[in-house]
């Protein structure tokens, strides 16, 4: 679970900008008490949080620095010739071109409550730092190692004459622009804990307005995951959409002359994974077409693509994904999320846009699918403008944010219960009003000629 996240000098986001999952304090947070999950370490964290603001306000910019963190952490931005370079630091401020970049995450997973950091200048990474927080009561918490430019130091919690080595191999080693979770991960054996925190960031997934839902695509074709959910909520929210179909094509049939070449590098990548793995009868390799993803299939010596397209009601014919709306492929894209929310996983979705091309009730009852589900040890954060959400009969005022952009152009973020508002109250309405901020004030359009 996302606990706290704090960043500096990137994009937007001038001075340091803190954005949390704690719960307000007081009596006027009544409602929706199973919204909050307390981790091993007694801290008490809310289930789901959104945010609110204007076009330019610093809402994807929060949802991009999330991504950008969990990138450098796990090595997907390590080994890039700079770190944060200077088109993603604050550059309506020259003095800020030579400032640090900060990010610092708060993060429970496997029972662990992990806190790090990290110092970014001229692109290498400065300073690194991760604790365990054993208990915030007794404010206890244990060093797992510190860095200052290439050298780790690692804490009181390991044996200094089991590590001293590894300290003398890193220092040899890393380099600026690779971080030492990744490093450390990548080269000792049986750390047990740096390796969950590694691990831990796979469980948080960032989903942007344009982004393809391709490993969900690929497991239905390769029959590992069942449709059966999504078929459910597409017929439900009347997409029109009946049934899910899988289409195995003949390759020959799928890919046209002037794709040959394209065809025989996906047959070569295939029989070299044939090579590599054991013995079966049905071999298979996701692919990028021009209209999605698709599957090669190898069964009984032939090779097939499978597609999957959709199948109306009062209809035999079948059409490919990017025939339907753009509502229809939104909702799509979203539901393996909501799937894996309302299941029992341990998993973060941060999205940016939820509503984006969706009617307001279709987005409102997904959203309330989740938030009424007691049993989900999951965490929705989110980014809208969509004020149908303002509901205190869905959130709690902790878990409503809002983003806006300063004078100066850089943005803060604050929660809603800063404002204290009565709970039956019409929040939306005092939103659209402007009494909560995080909305845009317009010029006179009525004198554009």
């Amino acid at each position: 679970m996302l606990i706290r996240f704090v960043v500096s000098n990137f994009m937007s986001f001038k001075e340091e900008t803190e954005f949390n999952m704690l719960p307000g304090k007081g009596k006027g947070y009544k409602q929706h008490k199973n919204h909050i999950k307390t981790t091993e370490s007694g801290v008490d964290v809310l289930k789901t949080a959104v945010v609110y603001g204007a076009n330019a306000s610093g809402k994807s910019n929060f949802v991009s620095a999330i991504e950008y963190v969990r990138n450098i952490i796990t090595g997907y931005e390590s080994g890039e010739e700079s770190l944060v370079p200077l088109s993603k630091r604050f550059r309506l401020n020259d003095s800020y071109k030579s400032k640090p970049t900060t990010f610092r995450l708060e993060y429970e997973f496997g029972g662990v409550h992990f806190d790090y950091g990290v110092e970014i200048k001229n692109g290498e990474i400065k300073e690194e730092w991760l604790y365990k927080i054993e208990s915030i009561n007794k404010q206890k918490e244990v060093l797992l190692f510190s860095r200052k430019e290439n050298e780790i130091v690692f804490g009181d919690y390991y044996s200094k004459i089991d590590v001293s080595f590894v300290e003398v191999f890193i220092k040899k080693k890393l380099e600026g622009n690779v971080s030492g979770i990744e490093m450390v991960h990548g080269n000792i054996d049986d750390d047990e804990l740096i390796d969950l925190f590694y691990e831990s960031m796979r469980t948080l997934i960032v989903l942007t307005p344009t982004m393809y839902n391709s490993t969900y695509t690929s497991s239905v074709l390769k029959r590992e995951e069942s449709k059966d959910y999504v078929e459910e909520i597409l017929r439900k929210s009347n997409t029109g959409i009946s049934e899910l179909v899988i289409k195995d094509i003949p390759i020959d049939t799928f890919f046209s002359y002037e794709d040959e070449d394209y065809k025989s590098y996906l047959v070569g990548e295939l029989e070299d994974e044939i090579k590599n793995s054991q013995d079966s009868d049905d071999f298979s390799l996701s692919f990028a077409g021009n209209k999605g993803y698709n599957v090669l299939r190898k069964l009984n010596g032939e090779y097939f693509v499978s597609v999957l397209k959709t199948k109306h009601q009062n209809s035999d014919n079948l059409f490919d994904f990017h025939e339907e709306s753009d509502g229809t492929n939104r909702l799509f894209q979203l539901l393996p999320a909501f799937q894996s929310l309302n299941g029992f996983e341990n998993i973060v979705y941060v999205i940016d846009e939820l509503e984006r091309s969706m009617h307001p009730i279709l987005a409102k009852e997904l959203l309330r699918l989740y938030v009424n589900n007691s049993n989900s040890k999951s965490q929705l954060i989110f980014t809208t403008h969509e004020s149908h959400l303002l509901d205190f009969d869905l959130l709690r005022q902790d878990e409503i944010w809002f983003a806006e952009k300063k004078i100066d152009g850089s943005s803060i973020f604050y929660p809603l219960s800063d404002y204290k508002p009565r709970e039956d109250k019409n929040i939306r309405l005092g939103y659209l009003e402007g009494r909560y901020g995080g909305i845009p004030f317009l010029g006179d359009f009525s004198k554009l000629k």
